[in-house]
């Protein structure tokens, strides 16, 4: 709100002027935003009035409600393990401990929440009335907190004195305390390629277990074989085939990192860790592995998907990505209902979606990792992607999307995250980072 007094209503016209172009997208984004989370009706309006009460008397919200993981299998049908040899490794290298399942912190600023986060509650995530587990921009303790008083659960480099190789290895490192990840996997009739992808993650370290989601109306084969992989593998029976199936917030996901999978997609374990460890670093963006971007058609004065190889990108599919579970949440609960019609109506765009709804909410780019520009699955079945319509379909989902939101976006990036020792020439005596990355 600008104040103008009488006097100078004159010099009003050249005040407005002064805004920049940024400067009126906030006012508009802020101004939509205040209009549908807090006056656009009747009940957003009575909510938004007892959110405030709530917030002064610093009483937390209800919990955001989990989406049910009921198994696909019947309580008392014992999966089939199988006998089949354990693929070899990709790589020889030792990538990290191999520690029992452990779920992640949750609901550890029930209250200070309200006080500490108020701002950013209100006026940019703007969903007072829930209590996520976590959130991506929970504080981060100083460096001295690994070392006195509150260094249960961190986990520094050679016990803080830095190194690299073995001593990097052995320790997650970083900001945050010791944590796991989450890989969620869609599948839809392929019962072999999802087998054979479940398999490749045995010996994968920091994973706290595998959930798939069975997007198929059939039980899976009562003969089906599944792997050992020393996780838990909770099969989750999908409601109905949708691809948004892939973000619900499902309550079997007890860790903040997600990893979400396709069950034709081959990572090798050192491109997974690299990521997680990216992504703790990064933890409200997307970070992943094949980049895209989206381009103006001139011709048309429209947008369009792009997958060609190119130095800037502005989206990293969910094929291949971490993300963190606070976007399942907002995703299936607070994203427009009209975002996700359009992914079960043309059974395609749900990775353009989650991009779209992490760049509106932090007005940031994602993070791609590694060179990796796309996978091959050798003997797969033909995919979605490789259908005649794919594309047509991408493009209109980018211009579909950009009405609802009443902007695109979507932001560019220039660089992609390779290890600290990557192509660096070290001693002989020396080990990188990663071998490969």
């Amino acid at each position: 709100m600008t104040m103008v007094l009488q006097s100078r209503v004159s010099e009003l016209h050249f005040l407005v002027r002064s805004y920049s172009d940024a400067d009126v997208l906030q006012l508009r984004r802020q101004g939509r935003l205040v209009w549908e989370r807090y006056l656009g009706s009747s009940q957003v309006l009575i909510d938004a009035l007892l959110g405030v009460i709530r917030t002064r008397l610093l009483i937390p919200p209800l919990a955001a409600p989990h989406e049910p993981s009921p198994s696909v299998f019947d309580d008392s049908f014992e999966p089939l393990k199988t006998d089949s040899i354990i693929p070899e490794p990709d790589t020889d290298e030792n990538l990290g401990p191999m520690e029992p399942p452990f779920a992640s912190l949750r609901y550890q600023r029930n209250f200070s929440v309200s006080s500490i986060s108020r701002h950013h509650q209100w006026n940019l995530w703007a969903v007072p009335g829930h209590l996520f587990p976590n959130l991506p921009h929970d504080p981060i303790l100083p460096s001295e907190a690994k070392f006195s008083g509150s260094q249960i659960g961190f986990r520094p480099i050679g016990n803080g004195a830095g190194g690299a190789g073995k001593e990097f290895s052995d320790s997650l490192g970083g900001n945050s305390p010791r944590e796991q990840f989450t890989i969620v996997m869609l599948t839809f009739e392929r019962e072999q390629v999802l087998v054979n992808s479940l398999a490749r993650l045995y010996g994968l370290p920091y994973l706290n277990k595998v959930i798939v989601v069975w997007n198929s109306p059939q039980p899976p084969p009562s003969d089906l074989r599944w792997p050992d992989i020393k996780v838990p593998i909770k099969v989750i029976r999908a409601e109905r085939n949708s691809l948004n199936n892939r973000f619900l917030p499902y309550s079997e996901i007890e860790t903040e990192a997600v990893l979400s999978v396709d069950d034709d997609a081959h990572l090798r374990h050192d491109e997974i860790v690299f990521g997680f460890r990216v992504w703790r670093e990064e933890r409200d963006r997307v970070v992943g592995f094949p980049g895209r971007f989206h381009a103006w058609d001139t011709i048309h004065n429209s947008w369009l998907y792009n997958s060609n190889y190119s130095c800037e990108l502005s989206m990293v599919l969910t094929g291949a990505a971490f993300f963190h579970k606070s976007y399942s949440f907002l995703y299936s609960q607070v994203m427009p209902q009209a975002i996700r019609d359009k992914v079960d109506e043309f059974m395609n765009c749900e990775d353009i979606a989650m991009n779209f709804l992490v760049s509106h909410m932090t007005r940031k780019p994602p993070v791609k990792v590694t060179s990796r520009w796309t996978f091959r699955c050798p003997g797969c079945p033909v995919s979605l992607s490789e259908d005649d319509s794919h594309f047509t379909e991408r493009h209109h989902c980018i211009n579909f999307f950009s009405q609802v939101y009443g902007y695109n976006p979507l932001l560019n990036t220039q660089y992609r995250v390779d290890s600290v020792l990557f192509k660096t020439r070290l001693p002989h005596d020396k080990q990188k980072c990663f071998k490969f990355i």
